[in-house]
């Protein structure tokens, strides 16, 4: 055999020896189950022993339906490392970034990214919904162009969706994440999504973590970022822009003609708003539906790869800014929102796709494609700002639920006599609810509106509030890391909080069967705040949008 066929044998050898991941080994017919990443990640596991299976102290080893929650971490190979987790498939429909996270994985560890590899400590999770993964059906979001095998369910087998569960944290997939965010504590976490179906011409949308009363000067940075990122993308041909959709209609839906672009949603449900409370850089990323399966794979893992260059040449600013958020939290502001109005934060460019689709809904040619200049809506103003105690008091008939689900969260829990002494005690007075009359995430979520105050309810019969029960409540500080979550986990009017996820729904939620004397209101404040005002927008806005 000569020099040169023993050098090709050699590298067939070597492109042979090569992990591939389930659509390149099935020239993209298929999409990965939990069985495949599995196999994938260990093979590079073999190949490249640095990689290795990540599982935080108490968290959960299967979802509900039985598939194995896996994350792989590969720890950076010089110093100055940022810590990073990137989330996929949190809709198992949207399949582009558990393959593209995969492939980013290989390209690092094959020295494709050496800035990458020496200053990235990364916990990559591609199956995120494990049971929706495993249930493939061709079925399944027809709309976008799909491998043959078809693409797992959007929610989890009991029917959560996993995106909406970060504050309510029932699901085993948010426990296993909450569990790395208290062991890992990442400063940056992506999370890879496909977006729904509108016409536009980008090839992927982003969004910043947004969630009322996050830090403002962190959620700018934030934007400043994807901002930058985006205009890095546009000079490689990648047209990219802040997540959102036509409103109030678009072309081929019900032949609307849209006025504006987006509205924001910066509520602590969705995984990357969340990190907004954790005072950390959050990224959602939307790939355009309506691109082929093998380009959406293609570019989510540039915009992965283009974020993280971002956040490894800037690391240092953002220790900067992520720490600075944390220390202006010491000194609490005076008030946090409760709602939101969004507002026009800019005038943009838009193509409007007039789509030709197939029966499937799939976009099979464009009737016209047309630049429109509207207002986009990526901001929003603070309202109903209402005064910050010094932390609550929860009912120890509650205790050992709310404990255990604050904990999960990273949340300090005292006990009631930890509290401080001489600061008065205030009383819950409702003054309007909405109990929903439909069921989100499997509860019927209530909203409540009122005022704290020193005089306690005058209901007959109520069960009176002793000191007693005060030294047995659990006593939890605002004045911790985590303070801003807290207050929106545990003030009675936040949007996003345990009484509106129906953690006291049978003390707070009474039926006419339930004709016993009435309960205590299950949560006290402990503090001197001054009379609460109206809605009252903030200075400045803030925002992005999340799916």
């Amino acid at each position: 055999m000569t020099l040169a066929s023993l050098f090709c044998a050699g590298l067939l050898l070597s492109a042979q020896e090569v992990p591939l991941t389930a659509p390149e080994r099935s020239n993209y017919q298929r999409t990965s189950t939990t069985a495949d990443v599995r196999a994938y990640m260990g093979d590079l596991a073999k190949r490249y022993p640095a990689l290795k299976p990540y599982r935080p102290k108490g968290a959960p080893t299967h979802a509900e339906g039985g598939a194995p929650l896996m994350a792989w971490r590969l720890p950076a190979t010089g110093p100055d490392a940022l810590r990073v987790y990137v989330n996929a498939n949190i809709h198992a429909g949207e399949v582009e970034g558990k393959e593209a996270i995969q492939i980013f994985v290989r390209e690092l560890l094959a020295g494709k990214h050496p800035e990458l590899r020496k200053h990235l400590d990364l916990i990559v999770m591609p199956a995120y919904n494990a049971d929706g993964t495993d249930a493939l059906n061709s079925a399944i979001r027809r709309w976008q162009p799909n491998p043959a095998s078809g693409v797992g369910r959007r929610e989890n087998a009991r029917g959560l969706d996993l995106n909406r569960d970060l504050m309510k944290a029932e699901a085993a997939s948010t426990q296993f994440l909450l569990a790395m965010e208290r062991e890992f504590d990442p400063l940056v976490v992506m999370d890879l999504h496909t977006t729904d179906g509108s016409c536009h011409g980008f090839h992927l949308t982003y969004a910043a973590a947004a969630a009322l009363g996050n830090d403002p000067e962190l959620q700018l940075f934030n934007r400043r970022m994807l901002t930058e990122v985006r205009a890095g993308l546009k000079q490689q041909g990648l047209p990219t822009y802040d997540y959102g959709d036509f409103e109030p209609d678009e072309p081929g839906r019900k032949g609307g003609t849209p006025e504006k672009w987006g509205e924001v949603h910066p509520l602590p449900r969705y995984l990357v708003n969340y990190q907004a409370l954790r005072h950390r850089i959050g990224i959602l990323s939307e790939c355009y539906v309506y691109l082929s399966y093998p380009k959406r794979i293609e570019t989510t893992r540039r915009f992965v790869t283009a974020c993280l260059e971002w956040a490894v040449a800037h690391r240092a600013e953002i220790r900067q800014q992520t720490h600075a958020a944390e220390t202006r939290w010491k000194t609490k502001p005076a008030a946090l929102p409760l709602n939101f109005e969004p507002v026009a934060t800019e005038t943009f460019p838009f193509e409007v796709v007039t789509p030709i689709r197939n029966a499937d809904r799939q976009i099979i040619g464009e009737k016209a494609r047309t630049t429109m200049t509207l207002p986009a809506f990526l901001t929003w103003k603070d309202l109903d700002l209402v005064s910050l105690p010094d932390g609550y008091l929860v009912d120890p008939i509650h205790a050992d639920l709310v404990k255990s689900h604050l904990e999960r969260h990273g949340i300090k829990v005292l006990p009631g006599t930890a509290r401080p002494k001489g600061r008065p005690v205030l009383h819950f007075h409702e003054t309007g609810r909405e109990l929903s009359p439909d069921t989100f995430q499997g509860v019927f979520p209530l909203s409540l509106k009122g005022t704290w105050k020193q005089a306690p309810l005058t209901k007959p019969l109520i069960l009176p509030w002793l000191e007693a029960d005060l030294d047995r409540a659990l006593w939890i500080p605002l004045d911790q890391p985590l303070g801003r979550l807290a207050f929106y986990l545990l003030d009675p009017r936040s949007p996003d909080g345990l009484v509106y996820w129906g953690l006291f729904q049978s003390t707070l939620v009474r039926s006419k069967l339930m004709w016993g004397e009435p309960p205590r209101f299950p949560i006290l404040a402990v503090g001197e705040m001054p009379p609460e005002k109206g809605p009252e927008p903030s200075a400045k806005p803030q925002g992005g949008k999340q799916e």
